[in-house]
């Protein structure tokens, strides 16, 4: 038994002998969350009496639990009461002002951060908030200015150090950016955002080896984190792993619903597995959040030609074109339709010109590709009892 489940365990029966004192109750709770225990600190405060829970230290960090367990209504409904009650703490407004970023509220947290400055003066914690409401509205300029107030103050703060890596990458500057997540996390091995851009840039070079490393250690403290599943559920397709690659982008997409890049990931690695289907869901999700995406209607044309929906799926290679000539799932739907026509020799120059633009993994050809896709659709046509073309 380490110190710190000493500590609860030794608080915990404190409080069980005075379960109304709400000091030891506030003791419990950060020792509970010290140890990442979410879950065990928001179940001490159910447990407490009621006229204890009613008091202004267990009120607060009955948000904090719900902010970290996602409940960022109850969260923010829950600061906003203190705040009118008149309780004033610099925690209060950054709680607050996170979970709104969280409910994606920027024009609000934006108004909560520019309060508590008025009240509290600049705040590195605050301003790495403020970055946070500028990433998510992709105002870059925005957020490393306030990277800039928050570094200016805490020069070797981890959050901030993190973000301006993921800020920089998220602007396009991909070099400049591992260069920062690298120097962050030689000081904070486990900063959440460094070893997303690390993870995100390795990637990208092809290094899977390192790539995985930062994924994994990301996913080990964060595991409901977005970007990290849907990098790692990638990773795992260009080592063809598909059933594993599938159960990382589902909860990713779970995780981030919004991600159109993540549903088109999945959807990939769902027509890579054979699960036409579910790859039609899944590209029907990212056509609903966006229709101008020419993936989706790439990807919608080539689960409309391996089910023979020939026009439908000319169609939606027509509107994919238009909007990305260079759409390499039109392209490829284009090449099934030109081989269902007829046209093998156009399909196969066609075919030649995509190698090395498709998201394979690096086991397999394009060719396998459009055979293994071809074959399990047939087959399990075929086991459905439904006709194959």
């Amino acid at each position: 038994m380490n110190d710190v489940t000493e500590r609860v365990a030794r608080l915990r029966s404190y409080l069980a002998a005075d379960p109304r004192n709400t000091q030891l109750a506030c003791d419990l709770i950060d020792a509970q969350l010290s140890a990442s225990d979410y879950k065990g600190a928001d179940a001490t405060i159910v447990a407490l009496p009621l006229e204890a829970q009613g008091a202004t230290g267990i009120r607060f960090r009955s948000a904090r639990c719900a902010l970290i367990l996602g409940r960022y209504g109850e969260a923010a409904d829950t600061l906003r009461a203190l705040i009118a009650d008149g309780h004033t703490s610099v925690a209060l407004w950054h709680d607050l002002a996170y979970s709104q970023l969280c409910l994606r509220q920027t024009v609000e947290a934006a108004q909560t951060l520019a309060d508590a400055e008025a009240r509290f003066g600049v705040d590195a914690e605050l301003a790495i908030v403020a970055a946070r409401v500028g990433l998510m509205d992709g105002d870059f300029a925005r957020a490393h200015a306030a990277l800039d107030r928050a570094l200016a103050l805490a020069p070797q703060h981890a959050t901030a150090l993190g973000l301006r890596a993921l800020t920089l990458l998220d602007s396009g500057e991909a070099d400049a950016a591992m260069q920062i997540a690298e120097a962050c996390l030689a000081l904070h091995p486990d900063q959440h955002e460094a070893l997303l851009v690390a993870g995100t840039v390795s990637l990208w070079r092809q290094d899977l080896v390192s790539a995985g490393r930062y994924y994994q250690s990301a996913l080990a403290r964060h595991p409901n984190s977005g970007r990290a599943l849907s990098g790692y559920g990638q990773l795992l397709m260009l080592r063809n792993d598909l059933p594993a690659a599938i159960e990382q982008l589902e909860h990713a997409v779970v995780a981030m619903p919004d991600h159109i890049g993540t549903w088109h990931a999945l959807a990939w690695a769902q027509l890579l597995e054979g699960h036409v289907d579910a790859a039609e869901t899944s590209y029907r999700q990212a056509y609903a959040l966006d229709d101008n995406f020419a993936d989706s209607h790439g990807g919608l044309a080539l689960v409309d030609a391996l089910k023979g929906r020939t026009r439908e799926a000319e169609q939606s290679v027509k509107r994919a074109l238009r909007l990305n000539a260079q759409c390499v799932t039109a392209l490829y739907a284009k090449t099934l339709l030109l081989s269902d026509s007829g046209q093998a020799e156009e399909a196969d120059k066609l075919l030649s010109g995509l190698i090395g633009k498709m998201n394979l993994p690096a086991t397999m050809s394009i060719r396998d590709f459009a055979n293994n896709l071809r074959s399990r659709f047939n087959a399990g046509s075929s086991a459905s009892g439904t006709a194959t073309r």
